[in-house]
């Protein structure tokens, strides 16, 4: 009985005491970046980052998750990788409220085969994965100027949430959440020739059990038996940061699947899109986002 009360008196602190809070500490902490010019605030947050990020909880399990997919690494190649991840995150919450105005610069960011998505007319999907700045994935759907749906997961705070979600103002796209909901809002945006877009490269409870860097992790196939059904293409979306708050993103060639594909052809597609973001996370390591729990609870 003592151990119920005590379990509800936690979700009561949380729920009434530290979301609220935490929700207040983030609105002026965004409102306070957004007063600074983006290169300044992304700068000045990601040498923060930098420098509070190796002391948390966090930077043990992004450590533990480095080890477990590339254990070639030394001790010294985990380290810089590690700390040019924390810069690269603290520069995402520092360009956070900039967001828009990255988006809308042609100068800062860069799309090299837009033309591939424009050129077809029928419905597709593209998908990406926690690389450089992923809030920016949006610019493709903006320049495509198309309809369009972006599959997203909440944040734990509601209260937050809120905050972090008022971004549909400015992208005029549908939300859908992850789940269920998000199934029937991709269907619905593909069948009305529109584009959905999602990152592919989180733990979640629905999917099937697929290797990424050699371990299977749940691995989400919606999307990908959409495209089989709705017989349209899925395209690779790797976002690079080049320097600073300047990005480049590369759509990559098209992923086809057989509209009458078997179990094991879905599951082949799915390994082989695992493969290439294995790829791209090799290739710049630092830029992942190594603390997200993708191969659920490992040992520090």
């Amino acid at each position: 009985m003592s151990f119920h009360r005590n379990n509800n008196l936690k979700r009561f602190l949380i729920r009434y005491m530290s979301w609220p809070i935490e929700a207040i500490f983030l609105f002026f902490v965004l409102l306070i970046l957004r007063l600074i010019p983006i290169d300044i605030a992304s700068a000045s947050a990601g040498w923060l980052g930098s420098k509070i990020g190796p002391h948390t909880i966090w930077h043990k399990r992004a450590n533990a998750n480095l080890r477990l997919a590339m254990p070639e690494l030394t001790e010294k190649q985990r380290r810089k990788i590690l700390t040019g991840m924390w810069w690269n995150l603290g520069r995402n919450v520092g360009e956070f409220p900039h967001t828009l105005k990255l988006m809308n610069s042609s100068r800062r960011i860069k799309i090299e085969g837009l033309d591939k998505i424009s050129a077809c007319e029928k419905g597709s999907i593209i998908f990406g994965a926690h690389l450089a700045n992923w809030e920016i994935v949006p610019t493709t759907l903006k320049r495509l100027n198309r309809k369009s749906g972006i599959v997203y997961r909440p944040l734990n705070n509601p209260v937050a949430d809120f905050f972090i979600q008022k971004r549909q103002r400015y992208l005029n796209a549908n939300f859908f959440l992850k789940g269920r909901e998000a199934a029937k809002g991709m269907l619905a945006t593909v069948k009305a020739n529109g584009i959905v877009a999602l990152l592919i490269d989180q733990q979640l409870r629905e999917g099937r059990m697929v290797p990424f860097f050699g371990v299977p992790v749940k691995t989400p196939l919606a999307h990908i038996k959409i495209a089989a059904k709705q017989k349209i293409k899925l395209y690779p979306l790797e976002t690079i940061r080049i320097k600073g708050a300047y990005y480049k993103i590369v759509v990559h060639s098209p992923i086809t699947v057989s509209e009458k594909a078997s179990d094991d052809e879905i599951l082949a597609v799915a390994l082989k899109i695992n493969k290439l973001l294995e790829s791209w996370i090799k290739e710049r390591p630092e830029q992942w986002l190594w603390p997200h729990r993708r191969w659920g609870r490992i040992d520090f």
